[in-house]
């Protein structure tokens, strides 16, 4: 009896799909897949991902057609169903390229950050080991100016020395880093 199931309309095999008739979804699938094929494929630009998309549509619907109304449009439930898995998809690989973007950004700038911060914490390092073979009391003016913010009258004052004496220390601190670290005396300031 299976060479007249080409003949019947859509909701007959609906009706015969409803009760497990597995010609019927195969006389469905052999109508509505090429339809289907072509209107993922106009969406997708890609065969292998149109064919995916409609082989998904007809397991779902073999899973879910128990469940349909008997009335329902064959090719307008299909041709939903597949719209919508493809609108689906497209924002899946919107939201998937975004997302790799955003990552190959991070791990860019990220790289970029965690070198500069290497180098930033290298270079402190070399900073504070030439500070540290500063002369005592020249180390002393330039910390208390430096850590302590202190102004050049309020370390004189602290140090029991005269605010000459801290200008000409401090310039001569700066003069020995300035030829110790030569290059580097540019970022040694911003680090202060």
């Amino acid at each position: 009896m299976d060479y007249g199931i080409a003949d019947l309309n859509d909701e007959s095999l609906l009706l015969m799909l409803k009760s497990g008739d597995q010609l019927a979804f195969s006389e469905i699938y052999q109508r509505y897949w090429p339809i289907l094929y072509r209107h993922a494929f106009r969406m997708l630009k890609s065969d292998a991902e149109s064919e995916d998309v409609v082989q998904d549509i007809f397991i779902k619907f073999w899973k879910t057609a128990p469940n349909l109304p008997d009335h329902t449009t064959l090719g307008a439930y299909l041709y939903t169903m597949v719209r919508n898995t493809v609108l689906n998809i497209i924002a899946k690989s919107s939201v998937h390229a975004s997302y790799r973007s955003d990552l190959e950004r991070f791990m860019v700038d990220g790289y970029e950050l965690s070198d500069h911060l290497v180098r930033e914490k290298i270079l402190a390092k070399l900073i504070e080991q030439e500070i540290q073979q500063l002369p005592s009391r020249m180390r002393e003016v330039f910390e208390r100016k430096r850590i302590d913010h202190l102004s050049y009258k309020e370390i004189a004052e602290a140090m029991n020395i005269s605010e000459l004496t801290v200008k000409t220390q401090m310039n001569k601190a700066i003069t020995i880093l300035r030829r110790k670290l030569g290059n580097h005396i540019a970022l040694f300031f911003t680090l202060l």
